[in-house]
């Protein structure tokens, strides 16, 4: 199983366990769009960056690969959602005002799909793509999961989980690029076993366990799981 294939592999843990992406940032792609009536967002998984896209769009087209993800989607009655590649759509020149990929572009025949986002968004629309980082807790725990996680699981990491890490410098825009002066960052308190279950959504230890049998966190929950203990990951 190569990591781009995990994605059906237990999507309700995307929907679940995935954390929000701020509003702020949604709020700072509306204020920079010049229209806000039709965006689209691509790789939507269970669509969270849709959802939150709704607020300020009055139509959102969301599309993925994963007919699993699509099932376990979010709901929201501006949300329209497509099971379809990046690559190729069968959407109409210029009818968007707005492209999001969030936590996705990497794992894209990205030339493919930057000349179809040049086909489909509309004169000055806007394409914008994130991705999460790695968690910052505190530096005694940030220590221990990168020794008892990081270590283990870093061969199990695709090229274009690489690509996300090094926080997208290497992919090469055919775009006139828009600075953000913001930084945007996701604060949520989680218990130890809400913060290991997102580590299980990475297809890193999905494919570490497809090869080895083994659950990478299941020693940490046994070693470090204390019930009450809260986790404020930033």
């Amino acid at each position: 199983m190569e990591n781009i294939q995990t994605f059906s592999q237990g999507s309700n843990l995307y929907a679940s366990f995935r954390p929000q992406y701020p509003e702020g940032l949604f709020e700072y792609l509306a204020k920079n769009s010049k229209d806000h009536s039709l965006a689209w967002d691509c790789g939507t998984g269970t669509g969270q960056a849709a959802c939150s896209c709704a607020k300020f769009f009055t139509r959102v087209i969301a599309t993925d690969i994963s007919q699993e993800q699509i099932h376990n989607r979010a709901t929201h009655p501006r949300v329209h959602y497509l099971v379809m590649p990046a690559e190729r759509t069968a959407f109409p020149a210029k009818s968007f005002d707005l492209v999001i990929v969030a936590q996705a572009v990497h794992w894209f025949n990205r030339d493919a799909f930057f000349s179809e986002v040049n086909r489909v968004l509309k004169p000055g629309g806007l394409l914008a793509i994130w991705g999460y980082g790695f968690p910052q807790i505190n530096p005694e725990i940030d220590s221990i999961i990168n020794e008892k996680l990081g270590r283990v699981i870093d061969p199990y990491w695709a090229e274009g989980n690489r690509l996300l890490m090094s926080g997208y410098r290497d992919i090469h825009l055919h775009f006139t690029e828009l600075v953000s002066p913001n930084s945007f960052s996701i604060t949520v308190e989680w218990d130890l076993p809400l913060l290991l279950s997102y580590f299980r959504t990475w297809s890193a230890v999905k494919l570490y366990i497809d090869r080895t049998g083994h659950d990478p966190l299941d020693r940490i929950e046994v070693d470090y799981y204390h019930p009450g203990l809260k986790i404020e990951k930033q």
